[in-house]
């Protein structure tokens, strides 16, 4: 078993990144509760931002440039492809928001018969959205070298919001936002053990706005699904440009397991499997989302130490 960590690091985690994100993002969701369980979509939707924006301005400055934030507000013309993950995390978020409304009105001009024209729409206004924006998240040397990557990042976006946002359903989205808070927590300790410390705050911070947004929308059972975007998003990004930009003995499958994780999720679409009792469902999905990602980390711990581990 590696050693902890020391005490200090710990409580700086607590102090900038883990208090400010989860407590941030479950304000938001209590206050968009006040105004009716419907409103908590909008409200998750919220407080991821929120969450996250807040972690953002209160980290201090480790590099010594007195900017105070793991990643800027606004990327540069000729940033790298990580820094613009917040935008394309906020526009994801408002794709899913406004392509929702859209799908709703369509709808109730449709009769029953013709509503799938609706949910049609609903994804391809979406699959146009990820078609934009994942080919910015891919670091210009890899594309250049790796020509299916664009679209493999695309494709696993694009699955990903598939399949959580379609098990956020049937008052299911607190548990499902608990699970993107579980992969970017097992996300953050595979970053860690790669010895990117930026990468691994960036996944704590998507982990604990997650996971304010579950425990506030959990005893209500209200609509967090509008969080889920921060997964798709956040996952893939994260997993590829932290990969990318250092290099560690941690194989690429740790990478892959985490990021793909909520797949694990399909087999629980099929109206077979879902129909089973609940109880038994919320256990299989939990083994089914989890098990890749402690995989995912003792992998990781298996094949590189901890950077503080290395010098006990």
């Amino acid at each position: 078993m590696p050693p902890l960590p020391p005490a200090k690091d710990v409580l700086d985690a607590l102090h900038h990144t883990v208090l400010p994100a989860a407590a941030g993002a479950a304000m938001v969701v209590c206050v968009f509760l006040c105004f009716g369980r419907r409103a908590a979509a909008l409200g998750s939707a919220a407080a991821v931002v929120v969450g996250f924006g807040w972690a953002n301005f209160t980290f201090e400055a480790v590099s010594g440039d007195n900017t105070g934030r793991v990643i800027p507000w606004v990327a540069e013309p000729d940033a790298p492809a990580w820094h613009a993950l917040p935008w394309a995390g906020v526009v994801l978020l408002a794709a899913g928001l406004v392509s929702r409304g859209i799908g709703f009105l369509v709808a109730r001009l449709l009769d029953e018969r013709r509503r799938w024209i609706a949910s049609l729409l609903v994804w391809v206004v979406r699959a146009g959205v990820v078609a934009v924006v994942a080919p910015g998240l891919v670091p210009l040397a890899w594309a250049a070298e790796v020509a299916w990557l664009k679209p493999a990042l695309a494709a696993a976006m694009l699955a990903l919001w598939l399949v959580l946002d379609r098990a956020a359903r049937d008052k299911a989205s607190s548990e499902v936002t608990a699970y993107l808070a579980a992969a970017f927590l097992a996300a953050g300790a595979v970053l860690l053990y790669h010895h990117t410390a930026r990468f691994m705050d960036l996944a704590v911070m998507c982990g604990c706005a997650a996971a304010g947004v579950a425990v506030a929308s959990f005893p209500t059972r209200a609509d967090a699904s509008a969080a889920v975007p921060l997964g798709v998003v956040g996952l893939p990004g994260l997993m590829l440009n932290g990969r990318y930009l250092v290099e560690s003995q941690v194989p690429v499958t740790s990478f892959c397991l985490v990021a793909l994780a909520p797949l694990g999720l399909i087999p629980f679409l099929i109206p077979v499997v879902a129909r089973l009792p609940r109880w038994v469902v919320i256990l299989l999905r939990a083994v089914f989302v989890l098990a890749p990602l402690v995989a995912a980390v003792v992998l990781a711990a298996q094949h590189e130490k901890l950077a503080f581990e290395e010098e006990w």
